[in-house]
């Protein structure tokens, strides 16, 4: 009993401190902005080339779920992964390291708190879904028991799953930082999702976590009724103009899928217990190893206590040059560095040959190219604004003559280079073809991405949000969708909403700085 009674606190203080951050309330945001497109239709589920589900309890449940399951899987992720880090950053976990508590309750308290993050995040969702089906229907009659199955038997296990893998990811160190957060978007896209393909074409259930190909073969079954020449086909897009529609009741639940997905929660906890044998316990010499000397014996001798000296007083000149001008290109010079710093070969390798390929591709596939050519410095990104806090060394920033008026445009340019010269090929194929679009959103694009990265860093203090949003947002990019589109993909690209919007980004980063110099 004592036992659950520590867990239970443990969870629960954790799961209290994510939920006042400022990322948890963009989360929270996306949710709703997502559940409100899903569920009034502008979100659409496409079977085979044009068929669509009325819009019945059971079609909005099960396509709020896939969708739950592929946002909140994928984002969701870096929403909850952090905690351990932080413990170890804040110096928490040493002290909890001098008490009981053993290694598997410590890992199954941060499970059970990241689930409980994301468990609310699917609160609501389905309060949006029974909203919207209150006001947006083509069906007279609410089924709850259609509408919220998929959440409970789709979408939680699921998330269970993904809570289990944030604490592993945090329990390896090298899979702790930005690395574990690039590796686990691979592996989502190549390894998840193909599972649920392989579901769609005829495998057991049991392999579909996500559970899009539970939901593709019973809603093919009810389209192939209907529309006996429907072959196959599973797409999730933005408003289609023309579709035909049919009637979906939901997903027949026997046995063998209950007992699958419940499978999943099984494996959540036996990987939250697994992460106990990669957990370290806080170990001191995993963070600051210390120096120790070897006798002529070759034992180890304890390091030596440094003794006292006296110190004279010190008299402190002031700062003669303090209002003189900040040299600003020597400014943008050192962030590029320490953007820069760190970089392997590889890295460098991969980016030149990106930059070369768009040199000599068609523009269809030069457009492709852009984008993962500004997705490949993500991490460089995502410190923007929020190095201080990693680095902890505010104090020192925020004493430094003009911090807002030098040191955040700096930043905020050099990122600019950065993005500039990542995309500097694909920009050289445009200006040869006249492609006045396509300069156009070049453009946009290396004025909105740092905005977002600068603002997301400044109002979090942490790099994961800005990474979730950016995979996320580039993940619609590729797919096409109008309103993500701020590099002229298509055709009905809204560029002139995102430069202001960079500039309201800007604002916003300036005045949350200047709040944080104030409170400091």
């Amino acid at each position: 009993m004592k036992t659950l009674y520590i867990l239970y606190h443990m969870a629960r203080a954790d799961f209290l401190e994510r939920t006042r951050r400022y990322s948890f309330l963009i989360m929270l945001g996306l949710a709703l902005f997502l559940g409100y497109s899903v569920a009034s239709g502008q979100l659409v589920l496409v079977i085979g080339s044009n068929y669509r589900g009325l819009l019945n309890s059971a079609w909005v449940g099960g396509l709020m779920a896939v969708m739950s399951n592929f946002f909140l899987g994928w984002f969701g992720f870096y929403l909850v992964k952090g905690s351990v880090g932080r413990d170890y950053e804040t110096g928490v976990g040493q002290i909890m390291a001098t008490t009981p508590l053993s290694r598997p309750l410590y890992t199954l308290g941060k499970w059970l708190s990241n689930f409980a993050v994301l468990g609310i995040m699917v609160v609501v969702l389905m309060a949006v879904a029974v909203a919207m089906q209150l006001i947006y229907r083509e069906d007279p009659l609410i089924d709850p028991w259609a509408l919220l199955a998929p959440f409970l038997l789709l979408v939680l296990p699921f998330l269970a799953l993904v809570a289990a893998l944030a604490v592993l990811f945090e329990t390896i160190e090298w899979l702790r930082g930005g690395l574990g957060n690039v590796i686990y978007f691979f592996l989502y896209m190549m390894v998840i999702v193909m599972l649920s393909v392989w579901v769609m074409s005829g495998a057991s259930p049991m392999i579909d976590p996500v559970g899009a190909g539970i939901l593709s073969n019973s809603m093919g079954q009810a389209a192939k009724v209907v529309y006996p020449d429907y072959s196959g086909g599973f797409n999730i897009t933005w408003l289609v103009p023309e579709f035909e529609t049919f009637r979906w009741d939901g997903i027949v639940w026997t046995s063998k899928l209950v007992v699958s997905r419940l499978a999943l929660v099984l494996a959540a906890f036996g990987i939250s217990i697994l992460s106990a044998v990669f957990f370290d316990r806080f170990n001191p010499s995993r963070i600051l190893p210390a120096k120790r000397k070897k006798t002529g014996s070759g034992v180890q001798e304890p390091p030596t206590v440094a003794e006292s000296i006296p110190v004279s007083t010190v008299h402190l000149t002031p700062l003669a040059n303090a209002q003189r001008r900040v040299r600003f290109e020597t400014l943008l010079v050192a962030e590029l560095k320490l953007s820069l710093k760190g970089q392997r070969w590889w890295w460098y390798t991969i980016a030149i040959s990106l930059i070369i390929a768009q040199l000599f591709s068609e523009l269809g596939v030069i457009r492709i190219l852009l984008v993962a050519s500004w997705v490949w410095p993500i991490l460089i990104l995502s410190g923007l604004g929020c190095r201080e806090v990693r680095h902890d060394t505010r104090q020192i920033v925020f004493s430094a003559p003009r911090p807002i008026a030098s040191q955040l445009p700096g930043a905020w340019l050099s990122s600019f280079v950065i993005l500039a010269l990542m995309g500097s090929g694909a920009l050289l194929r445009f200006i040869i073809a006249g492609e006045t679009f396509s300069i156009l959103g070049w453009l946009t694009g290396v004025l909105f991405i740092p905005s977002l990265a600068l603002t997301s860093g400044v109002l979090t203090g942490s790099s994961k949000a800005f990474e979730a949003i950016y995979v996320l947002w580039m993940y619609m990019l590729v797919q096409k969708a109008p309103s993500f589109d701020f590099i002229g993909m298509t055709p009905e690209s809204p560029l002139y909403i995102y430069v202001p919007l960079a500039l309201i980004l800007w604002i916003l980063a300036v005045a949350a700085r200047r709040q944080q110099m104030k409170s400091r």
